[in-house]
């Protein structure tokens, strides 16, 4: 006959393992595994889950990828160095299917400086606010075709949506956000995508001439609420992300930009300190006017704001 006491331990085995099965534990993250890929001697370690989506059949990852060549990337495939899905559910055997999660990961060109928005010149990767301007323009390259061609699901706005900053009164607030990850500075901005999908990138450069970039698309069922989907998704992707880091070679420049250079400074400090530079050319001609105009309407609210109320 079983004791007292070990009764009580297969009650509690049973109650955890059920517990477990129906999803009414806590939420645990997938375990991860690294990974490490040779950029021509640069080397950029992560790690991911290997739990994938079995609908979604993957090539094998690139483990060395020559970027001093530059004529290479004519080739539009050629940077790609790893493309992964995986399918989100709710914690439990019976767990609510909630969508799937796309990472791509690879090395892109810095591409050519067509916009002009803030000048003529070549993009210099090195320079942060060219940084900030080149991913801007890479953005529009990918996706202004398609805003041509597919129509909103809100009148007046564009199916994919992203800006590289905005104007709060005065102040232009950057609209990328600062990540680091390995003590090392992180380019991340957002794109507004059809059916609830979000692409969130985060950006790295690696030498003069190209640039890391990292690509998680998040994608929820239909009736699925976005929120709900992406607090889950988190799960799998935010342990990624944490273990980003690259060994930079020791001549390599960009390491002292990424590792100390950027590191103390956001990307709203680097749009202020280029105010003057970048305040007409980003909002247009007459924003001298609109802000004077603001401050005038905001005086006159709080002015009647300031009345005594009538008795």
């Amino acid at each position: 006959m079983p004791t007292n006491k070990t009764l009580q331990l297969m009650i509690i085995s049973m109650t955890i393992g059920l517990s477990q099965l129906l999803g009414l534990t806590a939420n645990a993250e997938p375990k991860i595994y690294p990974r490490q890929v040779s950029l021509s001697g640069n080397i950029f370690h992560f790690s991911m889950p290997e739990n994938f989506s079995k609908d979604m059949p993957a090539a094998n990852m690139i483990e060395i990828l020559n970027i001093e060549n530059l004529q290479k990337f004519d080739n539009p495939e050629y940077g790609n160095i790893i493309r992964r899905w995986w399918d989100i559910k709710k914690p439990g055997f019976f767990g609510k299917e909630l969508g799937t999660v796309m990472m791509d990961i690879s090395i892109q060109r810095i591409p050519k400086n067509k916009k002009k928005v803030l000048s003529e010149k070549t993009f210099n990767i090195t320079n942060r606010l060219d940084f900030m301007m080149m991913i801007n323009e890479q953005l529009h390259n990918r996706f202004d075709q398609l805003n041509r061609e597919i129509e909103p699901e809100l009148p007046g706005t564009y199916a994919y949506y992203f800006s590289c900053c905005s104007l709060l009164g005065e102040k232009i607030l950057s609209n990328y956000r600062d990540h680091i990850y390995g003590n090392q500075k992180w380019l991340g901005y957002s794109v507004a995508a059809p059916l609830n999908q979000l692409i969130a990138g985060r950006a790295l450069p690696i030498n003069k001439n190209s640039y890391l970039e990292v690509i998680f698309t998040y994608s929820p069922n239909q009736n699925v609420p976005p929120r709900e989907f992406q607090n889950i998704a988190h799960q799998t992707t935010q342990p990624i992300e944490n273990s980003f880091k690259v060994d930079y070679l020791p001549e390599n420049e960009i390491k002292n930009l990424v590792e100390k250079a950027w590191l103390n400074k956001t990307n709203d400090e680097v749009m202020n300190e280029n105010y003057n530079a970048i305040l007409v050319p980003l909002f247009g001609a007459n924003i001298h006017q609109e802000i004077e105009e603001g401050k005038r309407s905001a005086l006159e609210w709080q002015k009647e704001m300031n009345k005594p109320l009538e008795e």
